[in-house]
């Protein structure tokens, strides 16, 4: 089974959980910065320190053979305060990074935003739900795509958009101030999470305008975290139940990234629950004219839903609910096995995945982030015997070439989550993707020393090969 000559094999990884140095370069305060941190996790001053390593790092990543990128940028490393003045020590580490990688043949594909804003905008404006956000995002992108729309092919605005709706409030304003939701907070939250993620809608667009207007050849594209759901049996409700949640959490955002505009659906629930989008005048225009060239997505994990999962078609109960549910708190699946964090392991799920968004959308599409994160620790000879995630990653790409080459779908690429150990999302060091094992664990440092693991050479060997041999 053959994949195109030009895929792209990689992997990717966020600003926070890789660079460190978050009080050097001029950078300023970030919400993660300042996001308290649970007895026993890592903080994010030094996370793998590749803000001092990196060309270690990207030589490493060329060794494996790798030939794309995908990283993300600290705002408040370009913007300390998100809307002042630029920090040229920033742009200027960036642009290092960027030409470290052209160097080695890698392709930079850049991600504007993974989660993280500048303190500074948080204490000012709260979070996304406040529209003075897209102002601000707008000075950030005219900064970053003057200074590498020549040298970046591949963009994406926002990591996981879809997950604006399912966390709301709970990632974009009260995690960001550090403050608890009061009880007239939470009664607000779902329109401040409808709010957020329009405006997240207008920020993509504003970010694919800009690239036209600097570099047309520029790959301009978007990105939602997906999981299929299945029903639990064949009662109808049961079916309709797995359907709408499969709408609500991931296909909501794609229809307006791709198709520019709100799925009738979406416009009536909106309006039942009195938290229909402020457009203003230039909106509808801007999201129209300036939809994705390519849908990128991560994929872990599939679901599961039966007829009792609490359902209101309420779209805020049932993003969150989905969000829950994929990332271990579900009922349980009897067909799979799950990792040691509960997350189910369905490599079919995969080509399930890639069929359904292309038949919908009929967009190039890419794998951004797919993984196994497990408890790891290097063995007498320096190095982690790792077949269990030699076999998970080998079962999903056979899936992933059966979805290529029996069912046609346009694939470009297929990056691995973290090819590199870094911290999860919650801090976790011990939380381990990487085929690079780094020597630290969530609260000593160590020497942060890089060893090579068993997976390594055999992912090698399966882009040598274009995914021939696995």
């Amino acid at each position: 089974m053959t994949l195109r000559k030009d895929f792209l094999w990689g992997g990717s990884v966020s600003a926070m959980q890789t660079e460190g140095a978050v009080a050097e370069g001029g950078k300023g305060l970030s919400n993660y910065d300042v996001k308290p941190v649970k007895e026993g996790d890592a903080d994010w001053k030094v996370a793998i320190d590749f803000y001092h390593r990196y060309k270690e790092d990207i030589a490493l990543f060329a060794e494996l053979g790798m030939n794309v990128y995908r990283f993300s940028l600290y705002w408040s490393r370009v913007i300390p305060d998100g809307e002042g003045e630029v920090n040229e020590e920033g742009l200027q580490f960036y642009e290092n990074v960027i030409d470290e990688m052209i160097a080695h043949n890698i392709e930079p594909f850049l991600c504007i935003n993974h989660f993280d804003m500048p303190q500074a905008l948080v204490e000012k404006y709260g979070g996304w739900h406040n529209r003075h956000f897209v102002a601000a995002w707008e000075k950030l992108v005219k900064v970053v795509v003057e200074r590498f729309a020549h040298k970046v092919k591949y963009w994406i605005p926002f990591n996981e958009q879809n997950v604006f709706l399912a966390l709301g409030s709970d990632l974009l304003w009260a995690m960001a101030s550090g403050k608890p939701l009061s009880e007239g907070d939470i009664l607000a939250s779902d329109r401040q999470a409808v709010a957020a993620v329009h405006h997240s809608h207008l920020a993509s667009a504003i970010l694919r305008k800009h690239l036209k207007r600097v570099n047309p050849q520029a790959k301009r594209g978007c990105m939602v975290t997906f999981a299929p759901v299945y029903p639990r049996d064949c009662d109808p409700e049961t079916v309709r139940k797995a359907a709408m949640l499969e709408e609500m959490y991931s296909h909501f955002c794609l229809d307006v990234m791709i198709h520019g505009e709100y799925s009738e659906g979406m416009k009536t629930m909106f309006a039942k629950y009195g938290c229909t989008p402020v457009f203003e005048d230039g909106d509808e225009k801007l999201l129209k004219e300036n939809t994705a060239d390519f849908i990128s997505f991560s994929y872990y994990a599939t679901s599961v839903v039966s007829k009792d999962t609490p359902d209101e078609n309420n779209p805020f109960a049932l993003s969150k609910s989905l969000l829950a549910m994929v990332f271990g708190k579900q009922e349980k699946n009897p067909y799979l096995e799950v990792t040691q964090w509960g997350w189910t392991i369905d490599p079919i799920g995969i080509r399930t995945a890639l069929n359904t968004l292309y038949r919908r959308y009929r967009k190039p599409l890419i794998i951004l982030e797919c993984g196994l994160g497990i408890k790891e620790e290097l063995n007498e000879n320096n190095t982690v015997e790792d077949d269990y995630r030699i076999d998970f990653l080998r079962r999903h790409i056979e899936e992933m070439k059966k979805a290529v080459v029996l069912d046609g779908v346009d694939l470009r690429g297929f990056l691995t989550w973290g090819p590199i150990d870094i911290l999860s999302s919650q801090g976790e060091m011990r939380k381990r993707y990487g085929f690079i094992y780094v020597n630290r664990t969530d609260t000593d440092l160590k020497d942060l020393a890089r060893y090579k693991k068993k997976s390594f050479g055999w992912y090698r060997h399966v882009i040598d090969t274009n995914g021939e041999e696995l």
